[in-house]
């Protein structure tokens, strides 16, 4: 009986302090980035992932993981029947499970991703995770007196649309998981809105079932004006130079796929 109680006591202590714990680190990483940047810009601004009514949801569900862990804990706790102090211990836990659950869909990037990054790459939890503010789409790389949007626009027929952070989000929720990491859903960000980045720094994962080529099709065809610039009755100059220019920055598989016209076209297609 007694290690039942110490097994009890443990629970209990799990879900009245385990839980609101691991939220509040889980709230700091996410809300760190805004206040360095507040403090370096002195103006606050919220980076793609994160924006005001997702702020409010994530301290929110912090809030009441505290409040049902502090209130509902301490209820239990004084509760001296050990049959109800077991069913009110789990009915505790499974509560908290559910606001657990609730925050991770909230938040710019899941813990099982991070963890899962972490076992494919140890080294990589102890580096800072770069974030891409919303104003920073309007800074591009500027050369000879050119922007590097208006060079890709030049050459491939206004391409780049400019897609606020939260349109971006929707846009990519559905497929997510077809990113390899965190810096490529960042990297892809810049790069739809005329911010130059490194060729090949757009890790995609594909395996023909439920992440396939056609999703990602779909994604870069709604993140850039590709079809008003697509002949899709011939292979047009313009669509393999399109196509060249998402190649250059996007690695399916570690370059075992390409992008090809015909991936488009068919979609095209499907549209029409």
């Amino acid at each position: 009986m007694e290690i039942y109680i110490y097994i009890i006591t443990f629970v209990l202590f799990f879900a009245k302090i385990g839980f609101p714990v691991f939220l509040l680190f889980r709230l700091f990483f996410i809300v760190k980035p805004l206040l360095i940047n507040l403090y370096a810009e002195e103006k606050f601004t919220y980076y793609i992932g994160i924006n005001k009514s997702r702020l409010i949801i994530l301290c929110s569900l912090f809030l009441l993981s505290c409040f049902l862990g502090i209130v509902f804990g301490n209820e239990i706790s004084k509760n001296s029947d050990i049959y109800n102090q077991t069913f009110y211990t789990f009915l505790l836990v499974l509560i908290q499970f559910i606001l657990l659950y609730l925050f991770e869909i909230k938040t710019p990037v899941h813990i099982l991703k991070i963890l899962n990054e972490y076992i494919l790459n140890p080294k990589e939890i102890f580096k800072e995770r770069k974030v891409v503010f919303e104003e920073s789409k309007a800074i591009s790389s500027i050369q000879n007196g050119v922007s590097f949007k208006d060079v890709i626009n030049l050459s491939n027929g206004d391409i780049i649309k400019q897609i606020d952070s939260r349109e971006f989000e929707l846009i990519i929720e559905k497929h997510k998981d077809v990113f390899q990491d965190q810096f490529s859903i960042d990297n892809l960000y810049k790069l739809c809105n005329g911010i130059k980045i490194k060729e090949g720094s757009i890790a995609i994962k594909i395996d023909n079932k439920r992440n396939s080529k056609q999703n990602i099709v779909e994604i870069l065809a709604s993140l850039f004006n590709i079809q008003k610039n697509w002949n899709s009755q011939i292979k047009d100059r313009s669509n393999t130079k399109i196509i060249d220019f998402l190649n250059m920055f996007i690695i399916i598989n570690q370059k075992e796929k390409i992008l090809h016209s015909n991936d488009f076209t068919r979609l095209f297609e499907k549209l029409d």
